[in-house]
């Protein structure tokens, strides 16, 4: 694996109860243990763990706020059920190439998939990693965890083998020129991140089952291919390219 620029410049737990863990964290993505020193970019490890940058935070929750509501309603996700051509008698293997906070990937693996999600930003490794560690131990949530293997990379080292995956998943979020409403979270990652990745293009050169690429519903295609499906909802799309699908 390549190696991986540090985004944040450490991590600082909030507290002696969460030394330990934030010690894990700073082995496995190799940052450092901050101690009261404070700077641009770090993660406070606390019951609800936050991603700093400058004046702004970001949180991820999959039990509270509007991802938890999604939750609650798991069996209207019909949309997504369509753009990735689920089967209730055939689990899929799903390649997420652009992870972020890993709410879609969640959804899928609550849906039974298993799902690789691939995220190069360290940051947010971690917030999707701490949000899956302070789920309920409820047997449907342990299940969705074992569906999911988290990897902080770059997903392009996977352009060798994406026929391995049922499915290729872009998501490469919304860096809209439009004069839209932004949510926190996208008004924090467009400070955050120094540009939104788009490996669609890359995947679509090489020999995919099926490609899902995630868009927001007015936007233009990045992809010109005219036998390209899309599942239309009220504010997003999914647009669907097929090489080899068995």
């Amino acid at each position: 694996m390549a190696d991986i620029v540090a985004d944040i410049e450490g991590i600082k737990p909030a507290n002696l109860q969460f030394n330990e863990r934030a010690k894990i964290l700073c082995a496995n993505y190799k940052v450092p243990l901050l101690a009261n020193e404070l700077t641009n970019s770090y993660v406070v490890l606390d019951e609800n763990p936050k991603l700093c940058f400058k004046t702004m935070d970001l949180q991820n929750s999959f039990t509270q706020g509007k991802f938890s509501t999604r939750i609650s309603r798991i069996q209207t996700e019909h949309l997504i059920k369509k753009a990735f051509a689920l089967d209730a008698y055939k689990v899929k293997t799903i390649l997420d190439t652009t992870g972020g906070l890993g709410h879609d990937a969640f959804i899928l693996a609550l849906l039974g998939q298993k799902v690789t999600v691939v995220e190069k930003n360290i940051g947010l490794c971690i917030l999707l990693e701490e949000a899956l560690n302070a789920l309920p131990e409820l047997p449907y949530f342990i299940k969705a965890k074992s569906n999911l293997t988290i990897i902080n990379g770059d997903s392009r080292e996977f352009l060798k083998t994406p026929q391995n995956f049922d499915v290729i998943y872009v998501d490469p979020m919304f860096n809209s020129q439009k004069k839209l409403k932004r949510s926190k979270q996208m008004e924090f990652l467009d400070s955050y991140l120094d540009e939104y990745d788009d490996p669609s293009k890359d995947f679509y050169k090489e020999h995919f089952q099926r490609l899902v690429v995630k868009k927001e519903l007015r936007a233009t295609t990045g992809i010109k291919d005219s036998s390209a499906i899309s599942f239309k909802g009220s504010s997003i799309r999914y647009d669907v390219y097929l090489k080899g699908e068995k």
